[in-house]
């Protein structure tokens, strides 16, 4: 069976990747010089440059910043990627980051940094559900055909490429298993 920490570790380690990811930010104010690691780090208003998502994070609740690389998560998008999924046999590229930025919406609603409706949300839950159905139900029929399938598995977010790690190990494990007879001591 799948290891609930080994589960949790790698979903950590890919919001990990995410928060440490690169992104453009729009300067609104300008901040005295910084160093932030090795790197130095100055905000001048009016100014786009690249900084880690983590700190834009911070920079933009300050409102030093504006953050333009990351669109906000909402019902419409999520419909028309639920919609184009369904409609389409092989995986459609979202953002590499679909399931984070989901997350992240769902975390402001309850932390209520975002208000919308209760209806609203629970439209948003089932349509993410449904989503999710769908990719896992193509995700698991690529990795019937087994590994090294890289023109199918190249719209995977890196949640999704995990996933298919472990279910085509698995599916060629038991491939394997099966192929194989069971030679019994007793009858030799």
């Amino acid at each position: 069976m799948l290891d609930e920490n080994l589960l949790s570790d790698e979903l950590e380690r890919i919001q990990l990747d995410f928060e440490t990811l690169e992104i453009t930010v729009m300067c609104k104010q300008n901040l005295e010089e910084f160093t932030l690691g090795e790197r130095k780090i100055k905000l001048t208003e009016g100014v786009k440059i690249k900084l880690p998502y983590w700190l834009a994070i911070l920079l933009a609740k300050e409102d030093y910043v504006t953050i333009e690389d990351l669109s906000d998560f909402d019902f419409p998008e999520l419909h028309e990627v639920t919609r184009k999924e369904r409609e389409n046999i092989s995986l459609q590229k979202i953002d590499q980051f679909f399931y984070i930025l989901a997350r992240k919406t769902f975390d402001e609603l309850q932390k209520k940094e975002k208000v919308i409706s209760f209806r609203q949300q629970q439209s948003i839950e089932t349509k993410i559900r449904e989503f999710m159905t769908v990719r896992l139900s193509k995700i698991i029929k690529i990795a019937e055909k087994g590994k090294n399938i890289t023109s199918k598995t190249r719209n995977f977010t890196p949640e999704e490429k995990w996933l298919y790690e472990i279910v085509v190990d698995a599916v060629e494990k038991w491939k394997e298993l099966v192929k194989k007879p069971k030679i019994l001591s007793n009858d030799i």
